[in-house]
């Protein structure tokens, strides 16, 4: 009996050991081999000390220590390490070059180099040509002159070589200009803010009314039987389509002057959708708005002036060629060096935006004591920040110390075709840094910068 129990234990050995060798044969062998360490792209490739760029692969070791990047032989800042990415500073010692990534035992060099860019900073027009105005929006056409706006029935122009003229008048004495735009025939467009018009000004200088019936109201309709309740700011896409940006809607209008509803209601709130079933303005009436060259068009949405610095909050709201509408942020709160080695302070975003020529939003940050107090100055710009198609946030340029004020805020920002930069700053009270003979005085300039 126990010997046939034996050999019922061993049949019963074998076929376990059977079934198992069979079910090993059927498994995927597991694959030992480590992956390669291999960079397939990095972006940007060109742009500031300072600017984040994305480095994407694949077999990077995320072990800092054993990780290093550089920027034509000068080390980069890491923020940030996995398996597929790494997020680095250019550092403020680079110059154009390759960029070499060692990660553990493999040095990779990416063959394209990255392009340093930098700037040079003038303020147009050379005199004090705006004494006593504020400058309120800015647009340029493709040959670089500038067109600005001072909150009155005045469209000024000011030439490449940075001479400043009278382009036209508008409406009447008591109208107030707002947004403005230029399309590329070299026609000007600008908003009516107290009549609720907005206003053609051809290349040839004659002036007309292209949409609004003067009063205010909300009509969709064709040129001066369209309404607009309290139109503010505006910009122009490749198309020569202007987009207005109207209470808590943004207005479209065609070239041939057909006025619709882009995106928005009557109604105030944060609601992502296509078209009037999107909702904006959760913190107040739409002002600065912008658009790409694919067509998208971008609008301030953010609680940027109301509420204190550290419970702000900043957002773009997106809208795509068909309407669909999203929310970029919220944008992290920008950060500003005090000189004197005093550290950080946390700022607030102003309201203004810009496109560049690539895609990238410009946002410029809100002046701030720097601790500077020579010659009585206090107030700087604040830095410029660029939040790219990855969104990420990261400093453009700081204007610590070039020009300082006892009271001074940003006004405009805008773009010409060749990629320069202009700020516009509003010297609402007190006297002037930048010139000693401006005691007393008021009033705003423009800085470019000029990329080389």
């Amino acid at each position: 009996m126990k010997k046939k129990s034996r050999n019922y234990l061993a049949i019963i050995g074998i076929i376990v050991t059977a079934i198992f060798t069979v079910q090993c044969k059927k498994s995927a062998p597991i694959n030992t081999t480590p992956i390669k360490t291999v960079i397939t792209n990095i972006s940007p490739l060109q742009g500031m000390k300072g600017t984040i760029v994305t480095i994407t692969g694949a077999g990077f070791d995320t072990v800092l220590r054993t990780t290093s990047v550089k920027f034509n032989s000068k080390s980069a800042t890491i923020k940030s390490i996995t398996a597929t990415q790494m997020i680095v500073v250019v550092p403020e010692e680079a110059t154009t070059g390759q960029i070499t990534v060692t990660n553990k035992d493999t040095v990779i060099l990416f063959p394209a180099n990255f392009t340093v860019r930098s700037f040079v900073i003038t303020k147009i027009p050379a005199d004090n040509a705006f004494d006593g105005a504020s400058i309120v929006n800015m647009a340029a056409d493709v040959t670089g002159n500038v067109y600005v706006n001072t909150n009155t029935d005045t469209v000024f122009k000011i030439s490449p070589a940075g001479v400043k003229s009278m382009l036209t008048k508008v409406g009447n004495s008591s109208t107030k200009l707002g947004g403005i735009a230029v399309d590329g025939a070299g026609n000007v467009y600008t908003v009516g803010t107290n009549d609720f018009k907005i206003y053609k000004v051809t290349s040839a200088g004659a002036v007309s009314v292209f949409a609004g019936s003067g009063v205010s109201g909300y009509a969709d309709a064709l040129g001066t039987a369209a309404q607009f309740t309290a139109p503010a700011g505006m910009t122009i896409d490749v198309s020569g389509n202007l987009f207005v940006t109207d209470v808590y809607r943004v207005r479209k209008i065609t070239p041939a002057g057909q006025v619709s509803t882009f995106a928005g209601k009557a109604t105030a709130g944060k609601v992502d959708g296509q078209g009037t079933s999107a909702a904006f303005g959760s913190y107040g009436n739409l002002n600065h708005i912008a658009t790409d060259a694919s067509g998208n068009v971008y609008v301030s949405d953010g609680d940027y002036d109301i509420r204190g610095v550290e419970s702000s909050a900043y957002y773009i709201r997106k809208i795509t060629p068909a309407g669909i509408v999203s929310t970029i942020g919220p944008i992290p709160k920008q950060m500003a060096s005090w000189t004197g080695g005093k550290g950080s302070v946390t700022l607030r975003f102003t309201s203004m935006l810009a496109v560049d020529v690539a895609g990238n939003l410009f946002l410029p940050g809100s002046s701030y004591n720097n601790g500077t107090v020579a010659s009585g100055g206090c107030c700087t710009f604040g830095p410029v920040f660029m939040v790219n198609k990855a969104l990420n946030s990261s400093e453009f340029y700081d204007l610590t110390g070039t020009f300082s004020f006892l009271t001074m805020s940003y006004t405009g920002i805008t773009f010409d075709p060749s990629g320069n930069m202009y700020i516009s700053a509003a010297v609402n009270y007190g006297r002037r840094m930048y010139e000693p003979s401006s005691m007393g005085k008021t009033g705003s300039l423009i800085v470019k910068f000029m990329i080389q």
